[in-house]
């Protein structure tokens, strides 16, 4: 028994040692359970119309740490910290939820980006607890040079037109947001901090869930 206990521990060990790029927790993290999150709530436009309500409405806050529970999987969940509304099927395991820095500001583009892109839970952060955690990261012009200026624009646009995304600039959208992952008991283990104008790093995201996997698996043996 002690040493299928210690090949158990140094399994965990090995597990949680491996990190891939972009997915370290920023020294800035700080624990985001206790913050309040409110859910929100999606009408249909004919709903909205009927009822003469508007398209997105608001429900009694909670805390992330029962949001992070609600919505964890049997291995944990993960949070997309959304910078402006602009999919895939939630990972096996995985629960999924985002969000959001406001309301009020362009809620049909809120329903839109919930109705066609991410249709899975939501919630307003308006303590900004999530991004802070992130480390509160802004947009900034990394280059000056107009020739790469409108290189990176024309690209970044093939890439959203090629996967059918629209989007505006209407409300908040310089504080960067990022993906954060949770294991089953709801700690954050690893962080993607959104770097604008590249691609989420999938490869990473699927390197770092399998890990958690094989620690659930050698917790559970």
């Amino acid at each position: 028994m002690r040493l299928v206990s210690l090949i158990a521990t140094i399994s965990v060990a090995v597990a949680t040692a491996y990190v891939p790029p972009n997915m370290e927790l920023p020294s800035s993290w700080t624990d985001v359970t206790q913050t309040q999150l409110t859910p929100l709530e999606f009408r249909s436009e004919a709903a909205s119309a009927l009822e003469g309500k508007d398209d997105v409405s608001e429900a009694a806050c909670i805390d992330a740490a029962s949001v992070i529970r609600q919505h964890s999987g049997s291995l944990g969940c993960i949070a997309f910290a959304v910078r402006r509304p602009g999919e895939d099927k939630p990972l096996d395991g995985f629960g999924l939820f985002g969000v959001v820095k406001e309301v009020g500001v362009d809620d049909p583009g809120l329903y839109d980006f919930y109705n066609d892109y991410f249709t899975y839970p939501l919630y307003k952060d308006e303590s900004q607890t999530f991004y802070t955690a992130l480390g509160t990261r802004k947009l900034a012009i990394s280059t000056w040079n107009p020739i790469k200026m409108f290189r990176g624009m024309r690209n970044m646009s093939k890439r959203l037109s090629k996967k059918n995304i629209s989007g505006n600039y209407k409300g908040e959208g310089i504080v960067q947001g990022g993906i954060i992952i949770f294991d089953a008991a709801g700690k954050a283990r690893f962080a993607y901090r959104e770097k604008t104008g590249s691609e989420v790093p999938v490869e990473d995201i699927i390197a770092v869930v399998k890990e958690l996997r094989k620690e659930g698996k050698s917790q559970s043996s």
